[in-house]
């Protein structure tokens, strides 16, 4: 039993410190980025600083990474498909991101559980082959998993972020489109003035804003920033805007009933969050809490009764 538990804290460790270094990664992923985008947007950005010397060692690298996301990726075509999407919808720009995920999800569901097995193996001869296989089995679910479950963590978190600025957003459209300036000036505007307060808010303008100054339409481009953002109130914003435009609406009293209905949105999650409050602190309540307290409270009092019926039961 104790060579089980050994082996299941050495599983659990290495899963720790796997998750450990894909959030490194990703933070530092998104951190870089986010960087990049705000010196774009604040004009602070040369062609020359991005203008990087490959490496021997970068070159290694980079093929060691290209023949494990060979086992991993999907057919071809998927930079089209709903694999790079995920991508764009956490925030992730990067080309050669999806080629380091699936090497990543490759090697924690592949090499991990055989070099698992292989120590076990070799450490453990006594252990029986079911365990072994087991132990291999539940390193390789979670080595494939836990890649995907800390993208959508990442996702969420974009999100929310998003979700909770963009009536600030919609207000500086009002501000603009009521001053004078057209749709395609006002997105390039905003992009600028909420890139440290919202960057990744800024950067999904920012993107849309160059979309249309390359050729493309504004409803492909509204569309666009719809389908990268995943947001339902960026949806409803970008369908309010398509519509203005094509039945030609007055677009700042449009904007403006869509940021108040926005505002009571955001409101209305704050309130559901502070209900369920209390229901979250049942299971800790009493679990932790309620027995603490009694044991505070009544815990001397049961020492005296017990001292008391001790010393009557003596002669």
């Amino acid at each position: 039993m104790q060579s089980v538990l050994q082996i299941f804290t050495i599983v659990l460790s290495g899963a720790a410190v796997t998750s450990i270094v894909l959030a490194l990664y990703h933070w530092t992923v998104n951190n870089t980025l986010k960087k990049r985008i705000a010196r774009i947007i604040r004009q602070f950005w040369s062609p020359t600083e991005t203008s990087e010397l490959s490496t021997p060692k970068h070159n290694k690298v980079a093929s060691v990474v290209n023949i494990l996301s060979k086992l991993s990726l999907p057919e071809e075509g998927w930079q089209s498909s709903g694999v790079q999407i995920k991508f764009l919808q956490a925030g992730i720009r990067n080309k050669s991101a999806p080629q380091y995920y699936f090497a990543i999800k490759t090697l924690l569901t592949l090499v991990l559980p055989l070099l698992l097995a292989l120590y076990l193996h070799f450490s453990q001869p006594q252990l029986p082959f079911i365990n072994v296989l087991l132990f291999v089995l539940i390193t390789a679910a979670a080595g494939y998993y836990l890649p995907e479950l800390l993208l959508r963590f990442i996702t969420q978190k974009r999100l929310d972020r998003m979700r909770n600025s963009l009536p600030d957003m919609i207000d500086l459209l009002v501000v603009c489109t009521e001053s004078g300036m057209g749709i395609d000036s006002a997105i390039a505007r905003i992009s600028r003035e909420m890139a440290r307060s919202n960057p990744d808010l800024a950067q999904e303008f920012y993107l849309s804003s160059l979309e249309m100054r390359a050729g493309a339409t504004r409803i492909e481009a509204l569309r666009n920033l719809a389908l990268r953002s995943r947001l339902e109130d960026l949806e409803d914003l970008v369908s309010m805007l398509v519509q203005a435009d094509k039945f030609g609406t007055s677009l700042a009293e449009s904007l403006r009933v869509q940021s108040d209905m926005m505002r009571s949105r955001r409101t209305q999650r704050a309130e559901e969050i502070a209900a369920k409050i209390p229901i979250k602190l049942v299971l800790p309540l009493g679990l932790f809490i309620f027995p603490t307290l009694m044991l505070v409270m009544l815990g001397p009092a049961f020492i005296q009764v017990m001292k008391m019926l001790s010393n009557r039961s003596t002669p």
